[in-house]
């Protein structure tokens, strides 16, 4: 039996599991304070990610989790050492979901997406599509962050990726490009769908 990974996300944002309710806590504050702090909302769903992730690769089903998690101590001392596990596992795999990105673009934390993000505006804008400044921008930050999330597990393998596209902003600008004809392409084959 594997674990459903939509059950467990709805029993981390629920408030019946108390234990669970704690660990994601304890990670998303542990996100809060490191480097990588996303918001926090984006915190809270990258440590919600994070969990969902670990335990469905770590464990058969849910009751062998709890069962594990009920070895490692007493009480709420096995709550904070599992937390920990947990962040230690989201720092080597930095799970990339969409609202992540797109905290990431919209705070200009990550320069080259947010430079990324600003190309594919302008790509909008000197096409049919331009829609004005503003909604060119919310077009771009959704296509970027939709593209990375859904094609890059972790940022440092997104950034090993851009460096196989070259160096300096010609990266970026190739990168803006893939981004840009893949959501166009999608858009024309859907409205040709819908004739």
């Amino acid at each position: 039996m594997t674990i459903d990974k939509q059950l467990l996300k709805n029993a981390l944002s629920g408030k019946k599991d108390v234990a669970l309710k704690k660990i994601t806590e304890l990670v998303a504050y542990k996100i809060y304070e490191s480097q990588e702090n996303l918001g926090e909302k984006a915190n809270y769903i990258a440590a919600i990610d994070a969990i969902v992730q670990y335990i469905s690769e770590n464990f058969p089903d849910i009751p062998s989790f709890r069962e594990r998690l009920s070895h490692l101590s007493k009480g709420i001392l096995s709550v904070h050492q599992f937390a920990d596990i947990i962040y230690e596992y989201y720092r080597e795999n930095h799970f990339l979901d969409f609202e992540v990105v797109k905290n990431l673009i919209s705070t200009a934390k990550d320069t080259d997406l947010k430079k990324i993000t600003d190309i594919v505006a302008f790509k909008i804008y000197q096409s049919p599509e331009d829609k004005g400044p503003e909604l060119n921008f919310l077009s771009a930050e959704t296509f970027v962050a939709h593209y990375v999330s859904e094609n890059f597990k972790n940022i440092p393998a997104f950034k090993e990726y851009l460096t196989t596209l070259g160096k300096g902003a010609a990266t970026l600008e190739t990168f803006a490009q893939i981004v840009y004809y893949y959501y166009y392409r999608n858009e024309n084959e859907q409205s040709c769908a819908n004739e």
